[in-house]
């Protein structure tokens, strides 16, 4: 044995989305990003607490638990009263188990403003503008994964990312790390290097992929999307609410964090004149040209 060898933490980042994260879909309903933290040595435990759960409401063990095909699905929703008994467990379970849990919304009109952003039009052209689509997904996921390293720095030790694989949010999910780990990206160089530090793996998890933390992600991600949307009255027949409830007190100061307009603007160096470079790149493109005719 190694007497006095420290023994590190291992801890694990589930995360998962709802919503459209384009900020060229949907552009009056908000998007979500939720992160959630379990220790490893937690991970057993509380999934085997699911697996339980899911035994007694029939759920097949075998196939991910996805909270729109439980509640929503008309093809495999389960009935009004077995719904409600369902989350009212699940209420309970959220409540019970060792978990920290960070969502982030935002405006998707608010944060086109933003930028600068007037049409649609303004995504036209360059690659650089193109991607200005995806920004939402790229400040919210280095917002989570700066809580996450600083909890890892606070527990003295190091983790993983595991992620729900979503076609196009892989790419810019990578994209995020990396630039959270570059000095010269959008965050204080002391959260660079404690994202370059502790932040060791991230894993793309298939739809198949069997992961209680993802499971329990998923429901925390979906139950919040409908209080982002000021509709979980929508929900009331199954009392999704005492769900969020739950999820409520687990948040800073009882809220998800919606980012502001200030927010946006410093991570992504927007000048006072309220308009992103890339942008001024295409009006001054556009100045040249008419000014040649």
């Amino acid at each position: 044995m190694n007497k006095g060898k420290k023994i590190i933490k291992h801890s694990t980042l589930f995360l998962d989305e709802s919503g459209k994260s384009s900020l060229g879909e949907k552009e009056n309903e908000p998007f979500v990003l939720t992160g959630v933290i379990l220790d490893d040595e937690e991970i057993s435990p509380v999934e085997g607490f699911f697996n339980y759960i899911k035994r007694k409401y029939r759920i097949n063990l075998n196939e991910p638990f996805h909270s729109y095909d439980i509640f929503e699905n008309s093809k495999s929703k389960l009935s009004t009263q077995k719904a409600k008994s369902l989350v009212i467990t699940l209420a309970d379970f959220i409540s019970l188990i060792p978990i920290k849990i960070y969502v982030v919304s935002v405006d998707k009109s608010e944060f086109k403003k933003a930028l600068g952003i007037k049409s649609i039009e303004d995504f036209k052209g360059s690659a650089e503008r193109k991607d200005m689509r995806e920004y939402p997904y790229r400040i919210m996921s280095s917002l989570i994964f700066r809580w996450f390293a600083t909890y890892l720095n606070r527990t003295g030790g190091i983790g993983q990312i595991v992620v729900d694989s979503r076609r196009g949010g892989d790419f810019q999910l990578l994209k995020s790390l990396n630039l959270c780990k570059d000095p010269h990206g959008p965050l204080p160089l002391n959260s660079t290097k404690l994202i370059k530090e502790k932040c060791n793996a991230i894993c793309f998890a298939e739809k198949n992929f069997l992961s209680g933390g993802l499971e329990i992600t998923d429901l925390i991600s979906y139950t919040s999307f409908f209080s982002a949307r000021t509709i979980m009255n929508s929900m009331n027949n199954i009392k999704l609410n005492l769900v969020w409830k739950q999820i409520k007190k687990r948040l800073k100061n009882l809220k998800i964090h919606k980012i502001p307009e200030v927010e946006i603007q410093k991570f992504f160096r927007v000048d006072n004149d309220g308009v992103h470079k890339y942008l001024k790149t295409q009006k001054t493109q556009k100045t040249q040209k008419t000014q040649k005719t």
